[in-house]
């Protein structure tokens, strides 16, 4: 079990680095993939607001229409980032007012049950993992990659 301390720690760097990637996708470019069979990069970026509506409906049970999110395809850049940082503040929030015992409470998902804190954290390996895809997207798309957790050959920065 991961304490809640280490768990909050881990999504508002994780939540930061997934930001400043879609901040880095070029604009224009949302209905760009790679590969006719790969998803557009509009509709991975969709997926991270997807994971944080899947935490807040299983952990924090909070009663959420699947029907709107299933239709959630914004236009523009500027939406899915908007939304995707409105949807981690209010995990964050809520997992901050969360007693750390709650964390063992069992969740139900795909037809697994697993503690809450492990769903949390498959949603967040989720992310990193489609975050990794969008790295690729940017270069392809003409954009220029961030560091993530160290320098990239478009950025020397590093994000530890």
């Amino acid at each position: 079990m991961i304490t809640k301390e280490n768990l909050l720690k881990l999504f508002k760097k994780e939540f930061a680095t997934t930001l400043k990637v879609m901040r880095a996708f070029p604009e224009d470019k949302l209905s760009f993939t790679p590969h006719e069979r790969s998803q557009t990069a509009s509709r991975i970026m969709s997926t991270f607001v997807f994971e944080m509506f899947l935490i807040e409906s299983y952990v924090f049970g909070k009663n959420l229409d699947r029907a709107v999110f299933q239709s959630y395809a914004p236009d523009n850049l500027q939406t899915l980032i908007s939304d995707f940082d409105k949807q981690t503040v209010q995990v964050i929030s809520k997992l901050e007012d969360m007693p750390e015992d709650e964390l063992k409470k069992t969740v139900e998902f795909a037809g697994f049950k697993m503690p809450a804190d492990e769903f949390m954290l498959m949603m967040l390996f989720d992310q990193i993992h489609h975050r990794g895809q969008m790295s690729v997207y940017i270069r392809l798309a003409g954009g220029k990659v961030p560091s993530i957790y160290g320098p990239s050959a478009d950025d020397p920065g590093i994000n530890l």
